[in-house]
């Protein structure tokens, strides 16, 4: 059977250039014929999924090294848009840089802050400043079509062979066990799941309870909460809470426990039901 056309094939958006951490998650979600579109910003991702330019956006949401990359789970309160499958991703970092520079001479690196902090300490060992970029791949490029003077950047072995980059160390990240988690918004990618989630976002009085009552909704049906953080609301000292369960929403104790929290909230809204590959 023939291939089909860049026409008809699906569009999917990541945050980046190509050689990006986030084309990699993509890739391994929707497989290697895709088309992987590039936007510069996470916001431009979430609005070319709204307005229909493509099908789906992979976005990363968190690192096991770095945290919550917040500037997306802001993005997903903001936009109408629901979670549609979740990724984690092992992340290997390297040091890359033009050919000729060497190790002992780098005094500066270029990559995302997330990247970034994932090799602070590596970073604080051999005494190199770190200089934030928009993403891993951007920095590849930019140290690969501009040369700064000992510069090199934090990027993966893709970036530098897609840029013509030395990959002067590999394995820099602080842990071996470095992930990061994504999501994807839009189209689910068709392909079978290890389990499933349900996230959600809602809002509580502020009062003594108020968030054990929400919590106990699913601790007592046996469910667990695999992840909660909050999120500042436009007024001060007020939050949104972001809570993911396990299992999936068609799952009677899984609606019964939302359900029952809702009673417990001033707002309460499923971000998506979705599996996790």
């Amino acid at each position: 059977m023939a291939e089909p056309s860049s026409s008809q094939r699906r569009r999917v958006a990541f945050q980046g250039e190509h050689g990006a951490y986030g084309e990699e998650a993509l890739r391994a979600l929707y497989g290697p014929d895709v088309e992987a579109v590039p936007y510069p910003t996470f916001r431009a991702v979430f609005e070319a999924v709204a307005e229909g330019r493509v099908e789906a956006g992979v976005l990363p949401v968190e690192s096991s090294l770095g945290g919550p990359v917040v500037e997306n789970v802001d993005l997903l309160l903001e936009h109408d848009l629901e979670v549609s499958s979740e990724l984690s991703l092992r992340i290997h970092h390297c040091l890359v840089a033009p050919p000729g520079l060497a190790l002992e001479d780098v005094e500066r690196v270029l990559s995302h802050p997330q990247a970034l902090a994932q090799c602070a300490g590596y970073l604080r060992r051999r005494g190199i400043q770190p200089v934030a970029e928009a993403n891993t791949a951007i920095a590849a490029r930019k140290v690969a079509k501009e040369a700064p003077p000992r510069t090199a950047a934090i990027a993966s072995r893709v970036s530098a062979e897609l840029y013509g980059l030395t990959v002067l160390e590999e394995g820099v990240e602080d842990s071996p066990d470095n992930h990061t988690r994504f999501i994807t918004v839009g189209t689910a990618p068709p392909r079978a799941w290890k389990r499933r989630k349900t996230a959600l976002a809602f809002t509580v009085q502020n009062e003594p309870g108020a968030l054990y009552r929400v919590l106990g909704a699913f601790s007592g049906r046996g469910l667990e909460v695999s992840r909660l953080e909050s999120r500042p609301q436009r007024r001060a000292w007020e939050y949104v809470w972001c809570l993911d369960v396990d299992g999936a929403l068609e799952d009677p104790r899984v609606r019964e426990a939302v359900e029952a929290a809702q009673a417990a909230c001033i707002t309460l809204r499923v971000l998506g039901s979705y599996g996790v590959a």
